[in-house]
Parts: C-alpha cells; sequence; structure tokens
C-alpha cells in the first residue's frame, strides 16, 4: 500500500473520531477507542490506527490518561469542528461550487434543496 493511501486512511479514521468529538458522541475526559479497538473496527493495521491517534494527540483534540488510553481533551470538540470546517472550506467547499455550476444550481436553488432537507421532504 502507498504511503499516500496509507495516510488518508489513517485521516480518515482520524477525522470519523473528530466527528464523533464534534456532534458529542465522544465528550472531554470520555476514553477514545483504543489503538486496537481502531484498527478492528476499521480493519487496518495497528501502526494505521496508531498514526490517527497521533494526529489527534498532536493537534491537541486527545491525550494520554494513565490507566485509561487517551481521551477527549478540554476544548476539543471547538478544536475539531474548526479542523473540520477549513478542511471544508479549502477542500470540499470549491469541489461543491465547481460542481453546482456544471449542473446549472443556482445559489437560491441550493439553499431550497438545503432548508427541504431539514423537513425531510428535500433531495439532499
Amino acid at each position: 500500500m502507498s504511503s499516500i493511501t496509507t495516510d488518508r486512511i489513517y485521516f480518515g479514521i482520524a477525522e470519523r473520531l473528530m466527528e464523533r468529538i464534534v456532534n458529542g458522541e465522544l465528550l472531554p475526559g470520555d476514553r477514545i477507542p483504543s489503538v486496537r479497538e481502531c484498527a478492528m473496527a476499521e480493519g487496518v493495521t495497528p501502526s494505521t490506527a496508531a498514526n490517527a491517534h497521533a494526529f489527534l494527540r498532536d493537534m491537541g483534540a486527545i491525550r494520554p490518561e494513565r490507566g485509561m488510553g487517551s481521551v477527549v481533551e478540554t476544548g476539543a470538540s471547538e478544536l475539531c469542528r474548526s479542523f473540520i470546517r477549513e478542511r471544508f472550506i479549502q477542500g470540499e467547499l470549491p469541489v461543491l461550487e465547481r460542481r453546482l455550476r456544471l449542473l446549472d444550481i443556482s445559489g437560491a436553488e441550493l439553499l431550497q434543496l438545503l432548508g427541504e432537507s431539514g423537513t425531510g421532504k428535500g433531495r439532499i
């Protein structure tokens, strides 16, 4: 497996954990799944899961806690939300904008589609 593929895999694991932190499923002080648990759940090697943990630790979202493994750090939700938001703005939003232009979907139509999605009647 190439280094780029491995990087994408561990980053995907880290991003899924960040989403759990942002949506409140994992709160400050909560234990996150261990490297071994992540590896088994994601079907990856322990070293790939360890890279995901290291990424979260390096960004300050988790910390090691003696006897518990790693736990969610105070302020992690805001940190993760900010990271995911910036990644969306820099990476996904330009792709979405190109797709909207290609499909001739106006801003007003997009807002309508997004509004409908909140009622369960939308297409998004």
